[in-house]
């Protein structure tokens, strides 16, 4: 039962995500804005995190546009010379929200992330139980204007929302950290995206 609630207790620690202030920042080839600053309900506390950077995913050679995409990290978190994998390293709360701009398979959706994971690891045997329940959280194929926000609270673990629905939370911090590699391993999917969500630190 201890267990039961503790479990309980970590979902519910998720609980809501709103701007903090009017401040935005705009992804340039589409307009799309973002708040500078968001907050995060944790409990009885409210975490403030601050907009490392945006940034626009483009389809290969064909420049049609995948998703935009918002990187926060908590404020005051202090970060190395190599920001992005500092970043994807820090045990501070940090949160991706990525807005959709065309619709494309389930399977697609799931090996975008799965690729450049493995790309970034040799071997992933300490999460590969973890990425699995994460791809199950895709049901769906993905559709145009979907929403993924991502967000990782230390001794918490990995909380998946997907168009307001919360799909689980993952506590293994490892897998977490191999999902951050997808826009800031050293293998990202794109260098000039994880350049972009690097930009306002």
């Amino acid at each position: 039962m201890a267990r039961f609630l503790r479990t309980i207790s970590q979902i519910a620690f998720v609980a809501a995500i709103f701007p903090l202030t009017a401040g935005a920042s705009v992804e340039p080839d589409t307009e799309t804005e973002y708040p500078d600053q968001v907050a995060i309900e944790a409990g009885d506390a409210t975490l403030n995190l601050t907009v490392t950077g945006v940034g626009l995913r483009e389809k290969t050679f064909m420049k049609i546009d995948v998703y935009t995409i918002v990187s926060y990290v908590a404020e005051g978190t202090v970060l190395k010379d190599d920001k992005g994998l500092s970043l994807l390293g820090a045990e501070a709360a940090k949160q991706l929200r990525m807005d959709l701009r065309r619709g494309f398979s389930r399977e697609k959706l799931i090996n975008s992330f799965k690729d450049v994971i493995e790309d970034n690891y040799d071997d992933t045997s300490a999460f590969a139980a973890d990425m699995e329940t994460f791809f199950g959280y895709f049901e769906n194929d993905a559709e145009e204007n979907d929403i993924l926000i991502f967000t990782y609270l230390p001794g918490v673990g990995l909380s998946t929302n997907l168009n307001g629905v919360e799909k689980g939370v993952i506590a293994n911090a490892a897998f977490s950290q191999a999902l951050w590699t997808v826009w800031f391993g050293e293998e990202p999917a794109s260098d000039g995206l994880k350049e972009s969500l690097l930009a306002a630190l």
